[in-house]
């Protein structure tokens, strides 16, 4: 696996060269994370959704407003962590604070940017989080850990997380921050952000889960690996423009070619996830786009 990722990460590095690609790549970037780490914690917004409000300003109703503000507050501290890549900052706790702050603004204006003072558990977990009184000495602990790793290892990132989240420093918002930080240490270090898509959710939560109740990593490492080549994968799809296409060929969206094919769309990403069939290419959102003759393809599987 890590023959694969590092022959991506060469891949991916000479697709940023180029000055347009780095900006759709964190163009796509912003709403892409701010969807899938949102969904994970049980946001609802689609990725149409979430790409709207952040860069329109465009809610609906029909769904809570703070499932909104948890969006454009994701797509700041997004933001926020490329100005950190950009400085050359090393992270220290002001970091970490201010991240969660920009995360949890008029969400919970209270707890933002402050550690927890009491007690927390996961939702149907049998992990026991530490105390309170622990987590500033345990947060300390972390910056001087964090801050002696080789931080172009892409261990130090995947570490950092579970680490991050083994902590539970705060009272809301530490998955999402654990993922920020994750993602900015693998960016620095001039690979994709991990995207762990909401179908990967179990998987994800039982991976930490196990690290946690067991103290074994290997199946942990395994599956964060697992992710990162798939992102990889799908940031250089998105950046790749080697592949031309006649103006004529038109591509199809996911749902179009579930019609063409007579087959629903959840069967097509089932065939994708088991890569029965290949998406044509991803668009700047990360979207699957199909050509018409793979239809012959996927009627055969």
């Amino acid at each position: 696996m890590l023959e694969k990722i590092n022959t991506k990460y060469k891949q991916l590095k000479e697709l940023l060269k180029n000055s347009n690609s780095k900006q759709t790549f964190k163009n796509w970037l912003v709403s892409e994370l701010a969807y899938s780490s949102n969904a994970i914690e049980g946001n609802t917004l689609t990725k149409k959704e979430t790409e709207l409000v952040i860069n329109e300003r465009i809610t609906s109703s029909s769904k809570p407003f703070v499932y909104y503000q948890e969006a454009v507050n994701h797509a700041k501290a997004f933001n926020k962590c490329y100005e950190y890549i950009e400085n050359n900052d090393k992270i220290t706790e002001k970091h970490i604070l201010e991240l969660h702050r920009i995360i949890l603004t008029g969400i919970d204006d209270i707890n933002a940017g402050f550690y927890r003072n009491c007690m927390v558990r996961i939702s149907g977990s049998r992990v026991i989080l530490p105390n309170p009184m622990k987590v500033p000495k345990l947060m300390e602990d972390f910056i001087l850990w964090l801050q002696n790793q080789d931080i172009n290892d892409i261990h130090t990132a995947i570490n950092a997380h579970l680490k991050f989240v083994s902590i539970h420093p705060f009272v809301d918002g530490n998955g999402r921050c654990a993922r920020l930080l994750m993602n900015l240490l693998l960016l620095k270090a001039g690979y994709s952000p991990i995207i762990i898509r909401p179908r990967d959710r179990k998987r994800y939560l039982d991976a930490i889960e196990n690290a946690q109740l067991t103290q074994n990593e290997e199946k942990y490492n395994k599956f964060m690996l697992k992710m990162l080549d798939k992102s990889m994968q799908t940031a250089i799809d998105i950046l790749d423009t080697s592949k031309n296409i006649e103006p004529d060929d038109k591509l199809l969206t996911i749902s179009e070619f579930a019609k063409l094919t007579g087959l629903t769309v959840a069967t097509i990403r089932y065939r994708v996830k088991q890569n029965q069939i290949k998406p044509y290419l991803y668009s700047e959102s990360g979207y699957m786009l199909f050509k018409k003759e793979q239809k012959n393809k996927i009627k055969r599987k």
